[in-house]
């Protein structure tokens, strides 16, 4: 009798010890992505009708032409049509010095206009984006369990 409670007590310990880790890391993962979803702008500042115009994020379309001014986050992904300037890219790419960017060149929002104004058209909007598809893995990947386990 004593050796099957033993035998209970071990293996509920191990099945505690071994639990830990992994809620420590959904703990970290759900921290991330806290950070992550402050790391997005909330407006943005769109030209329509002629005139510059303040607009949530979130009403956004593809195909909006924003006007991002130097120290601005980019509200969200597109392709710059007009302008140059340097983007810190760090969040996304690792990149430790600002990156160039021209007509044609593709931005990734959430990114920081160092410099100069930049006129871009919005290519991805929403659950689209860069920001949001990293995201949505985060999350897979903390709901995610090992095949040993």
């Amino acid at each position: 009798m004593t050796s099957f409670i033993e035998t209970a007590a071990t293996i509920m310990t191990f099945h505690m010890l071994w639990s830990y880790p992994g809620a420590k890391a959904r703990g970290g993962a759900s921290q991330a992505i806290r950070k992550l979803l402050t790391l997005g702008a909330k407006t943005a500042r769109v030209e329509r009708d002629g005139q510059e115009q303040k607009v949530p994020v979130k009403e956004l379309q593809p195909g909006d032409i924003m006007v991002i001014r130097p120290g601005d986050k980019e509200p969200t992904d597109g392709e710059v049509v007009d302008g140059e300037s340097h983007l810190d890219e760090s969040f996304a790419t690792g990149e430790s010095l600002p990156v160039y960017k021209a007509a044609g060149d593709t931005v990734i929002g959430a990114t920081t206009n160092k410099e100069g104004r930049l006129r871009v058209k919005a290519t991805k909007v929403g659950g689209d984006t860069f920001l949001s598809q990293v995201i949505k893995l985060v999350e897979q990947a903390q709901g995610a369990r090992v095949p040993i386990q």
